[in-house]
């Protein structure tokens, strides 16, 4: 049976923030255009165009935050698909959901940190959906979306290859600093079936599309070695601890 350690995930938070701020800003434009009327503040020329910048203000501010709210509310999705599939996982593992992880000045939350007797895991969740382009080397990469109008979107995102490269260094460092050496390899999981992928990747570069490849690819995965569970419960209790200083 997994052992799952659930930590506490910042974006919940910044999520019911943004809502709330969605809500206000959504209901200031309405009593703005109210008291405009009720007061006949377009009698008078300044009280008009302050009334008027104010409305225009926070229709563009909702516009922000309502972007800002559908990204971290899309990646919760991403986390939670994620968390269904984790369910089913076979063995006795030690799954870390919203690890925050510090060494000196490098910093990071991970998604998922999965210690099982194979090896270490760290699972980056991306709920991005349209065509993924990219190379593992590549800065940026591009999510273009289509629609049935014949328009479409182009956004740029993190390399979340190199993403992950820096997260496997923190723990690599935090494990190394406590004097364990052990492989840590990483996986980045697309949640959403809409998705295309067209990525330029190295062989160890692992990539799953929706929850049975990202499920298969742990139940299958093989480095050759074996952890024991002391070993394991070694590695849970480094991370831990860690953790808490963060």
């Amino acid at each position: 049976m997994n052992k799952v350690i659930r930590c506490k995930n910042n974006n919940n938070r910044k999520v019911f923030g943004l809502l709330l701020a969605q809500v206000f800003l959504g209901v200031c434009p309405v009593l703005l255009l109210v008291f405009f009327v009720l007061f006949e503040m377009y009698e008078t020329k300044i009280l008009a165009i302050v009334a008027i910048v104010l409305i225009f203000l926070c229709n563009v501010a909702y516009s922000i935050v309502a972007r800002r709210y559908n990204v971290l509310n899309s990646g919760r999705r991403g986390e939670r698909q994620l968390y269904k599939a984790i369910k089913h996982l076979d063995g006795n593992n030690i799954v870390f959901c919203n690890l925050p992880v510090r060494y000196k000045r490098g910093r990071s939350e991970l998604d998922m940190l999965i210690i099982s007797h194979k090896g270490i895991i760290i699972v980056e969740v991306k709920n991005h959906s349209g065509t993924i382009q990219g190379t593992w080397k590549a800065d940026k990469w591009e999510q273009k979306k289509y629609y049935k109008n014949g328009q479409h979107t182009v956004q740029e995102m993190d390399n979340p290859i190199k993403q992950m490269r820096r997260q496997r260094d923190i723990v690599k460092s935090i494990l190394n600093a406590a004097g364990e050496e052990v492989w840590i390899d990483t996986v980045l999981y697309f949640s959403s079936c809409n998705a295309k992928l067209k990525l330029n990747l190295r062989e160890n570069d692992y990539v799953c599309l929706g929850s049975k490849e990202i499920l298969s690819f742990l139940n299958n995965y093989e480095r050759g070695e074996v952890i024991s569970k002391i070993q394991m419960e070694k590695y849970a209790r480094i991370l831990n601890e860690a953790r808490a200083n963060v």
